[in-house]
């Protein structure tokens, strides 16, 4: 059976949406519908093993909050940043905005969008099951998908990381490389939460090796000054440095 990785460059998350009467914010939207195209940036397969229930997860790409359709004043001011994660039944922001004052809050439903589809497209991949296979991919500037796995035995969950390499580093004498790379899905499972959605992070990676990774996720973080804590910013804070199954694959164009 032939290997296959998510097109990261050809997979969209589409909604729509009815204009909403209530919203009075100036200058505002026009009062029309909207339909959205936004890429992927990455997914997360997130199996629990226990009752054999898996649900897909979805981080799409980040854009600056507008209003829309209108002739001038398209970006709002204060800009913010419209980044999500999804699955079918639930959306959680994790954008950041100049305003960090407010307590973030958890996932929301969905019911808002009178249609959301994630359009997933896959392509054939090559395996690259060492060193000198991902450092000649990497030469090569041929596109990476990896697939990391974590797994939390104890609590019975399993997680499927999927995500394109942006950044890859090698090293031609020593024969290695390093991935550093994101954004990604990170599942914390750690967290006990009412929906699966609220475990889940905006996270980057690191790591060399096949079986070890390091991932750092945006958490609400205290800015210090002197010593003091004078503000809250939404910041790359929380480390995990955990064991893992990363496969690398050449994906094909």
């Amino acid at each position: 059976m032939p290997n296959t990785v998510t097109d990261f460059y050809h997979s969209y998350m589409c909604w729509a949406v009815e204009p909403n009467p209530n919203d009075t914010r100036k200058p505002g939207h026009m009062p029309w519908q909207n339909w959205v195209r936004i890429l992927i940036d990455a997914r997360c397969t997130i199996h629990d093993e226990r009752n054999g229930t898996s649900e897909e997860v979805y981080l799409i790409a980040p854009c600056r909050t507008e209003w829309m359709y209108r002739d001038t004043e398209l970006i709002q001011n204060p800009s913010g940043e419209y980044r999500v994660i999804f699955t079918q039944d639930r959306q959680l922001s994790v954008g950041k905005s100049i305003d960090e004052s407010r307590e973030r809050g958890g996932s929301v439903p969905t019911t808002s969008f009178t249609s959301l589809e994630f359009k997933i497209t896959t392509v054939d991949a090559t395996p690259l099951t060492d060193d000198a296979a991902v450092i000649a991919a990497s030469r090569g500037l041929l596109p990476i998908v990896a697939k990391t796995e974590i797994t939390d035995a104890e609590r019975g969950m399993r997680a499927v990381l999927e995500y394109p390499i942006r950044t890859m580093n090698y090293n031609l004498p020593e024969n290695r490389f390093q991935v550093d790379t994101g954004p990604l899905v990170f599942p914390d499972f750690s967290l006990e939460t009412e929906h699966l959605l609220d475990r889940c992070k905006l996270a980057h990676t690191v790591y060399n090796r096949f079986d070890y990774a390091e991932f750092v996720c945006k958490q609400p973080t205290p800015l210090l000054k002197d010593g003091q804590e004078v503000a809250s910013v939404f910041h790359y804070s929380d480390y995990h440095r955990l064991p893992v199954k990363t496969e690398l694959f050449e994906a094909a164009r």
